[in-house]
């Protein structure tokens, strides 16, 4: 058991560095409910504000469609900008300067008397923020075609059934867990695989690369403690440190989502309902795999790495890596089966989201598990393999070794 002593060795090192400890507790706890906090509320600020935007058309034709543009006046919040000229109407809109414009045929009226399809074009921006514009104009004109076919069927002593030969009545039996877990559950092992792997990444690099430099490897070498008893040690360490990030990093989200005013109370029902502490707990059971292969992985390229800075060199682009699949993880489409089960950070992913959903299937939880801790054992095996090359091991002393002429430039006497 002397990796413990390795391990409790590490740890009171790793309490000692300020900078890990921030990024382990600090920015998971408090960053993460403030960067809820503001998107939510800018999200439904900006929301509010497109809803209640006063919108600029041009209506061309009107004496084509008076009914139909007095319609579009009732509307409220709309103001008719009938001076711009109808040829500049397109690069007003994308401009910004108008937001639509509706187009009346001057055969509106008697296509309307004979029963016939009137033809209205309508030029908008398809980049308006949520689409107000057009969902605004669709509501004005389908509730005026309601009012003509109506009028229409009466004009006929036509019943409805006649033009509509369904009564369609959808049921939807899926429950709000997995609608949820469907919609949103893809983007809460999206937190914890980030900041679980940010929380391994520090204590890895100091644990490895940075002992190497500082030069007091070589006195844990000198240890009775193997070889492997060493990396465990550090292994260890490294993994409760992505555990308590991870952890964190879910309990600074649910703190963030509790203290959001703008969500509905119905809404925020449903998320503590879904979030039970049984979904939590099984949850948290993937951290620890992912955990430990982000944990292997990381400290084997911290040893291999000649100093600190190369260790990071190393390390920052596998961020790319791991945000990558863990967004395939959230796209709708994408379920875990017997081959996603296999690839790392996106099964743990898919996992998540099957779990918050109520779905899991134990065959494939099982190879989540499976697979994610073969490749951290693989990686323990490979860092093992590392430490055991004395030419790793000791590489930051070769690293920065003098060369002979910088040794014979050193000795030579100062011109003063």
């Amino acid at each position: 058991m002397k990796f413990l002593t390795i391990a409790k060795k590490e740890i009171i090192d790793i309490t000692r560095d300020r900078r890990t400890i921030i990024m382990m507790i600090v920015v998971p706890l408090f960053l993460i409910p403030v960067l809820i906090g503001t998107i939510t509320k800018i999200s439904f600020s900006q929301a509010k504000k497109a809803g209640e935007k006063h919108l600029k058309v041009r209506f061309v034709g009107q004496e084509f469609a008076p009914d139909l543009f007095q319609a579009f006046i009732n509307m409220g919040k709309v103001t008719m900008l009938n001076q711009i000229p109808e040829d500049s109407v397109d690069s007003y809109i994308q401009n910004e300067y108008l937001d639509a414009a509706i187009y009346i045929d001057s055969d509106y009226q008697s296509q309307i008397d004979q029963n016939g399809q009137a033809k209205i074009n309508i030029h908008f921006k398809g980049t308006d923020s949520f689409g107000i514009t057009k969902d605004r104009i669709y509501g004005v004109l389908k509730g005026f075609e309601n009012q003509i076919v109506t009028e229409r069927m009466n004009r006929l002593n036509l019943k409805p059934e006649v033009v509509k030969a369904y009564n369609l009545n959808y049921k939807d039996v899926a429950s709000k867990q997995e609608k949820f877990g469907k919609i949103a559950g893809g983007w809460f092992p999206y937190v914890f695989i980030i900041f679980g792997f940010m929380g391994a990444m520090y204590p890895a690099i100091d644990l490895g690369a940075g002992e190497k430099e500082r030069g007091t490897l070589e006195t844990i070498l000198s240890s009775p403690a193997s070889r492997l008893d060493i990396v465990l040690g550090k292994f260890l360490v490294v993994m409760l440190a992505a555990i308590l990030t991870a952890f964190i990093a879910l309990a600074g989200m649910a703190i963030g989502i509790q203290r959001i005013p703008e969500i509905p109370p119905d809404f925020l029902v449903i998320i503590n309902e879904v979030l039970s502490p049984k979904t939590i707990g099984l949850i948290m059971t993937l951290v620890l795999p992912v955990a430990a292969f982000f944990s292997a992985v990381l400290l084997g390229l911290s040893v291999y790495a000649k100093s600190f800075k190369e260790a990071q060199s190393i390390m920052a682009p596998l961020n790319i890596v791991i945000i990558f699949p863990a967004v395939i993880g959230t796209l709708p489409g994408i379920e875990l089966n017997t081959i996603t089960a296999l690839i790392p950070v996106l099964n743990v992913s898919l996992a998540s989201k099957d779990i918050i959903a109520g779905v899991m299937d134990p065959l494939l939880m099982t190879e989540v598990y499976a697979s994610l801790f073969g490749l951290a054992g693989l990686a323990i095996f490979w860092c093992v393999k590392w430490f055991n090359r004395e030419s790793t091991i000791f590489s930051c002393l070769l690293y920065t070794s003098p060369s002979p002429r910088d040794a014979t430039l050193s000795r030579m006497p100062s011109s003063a």
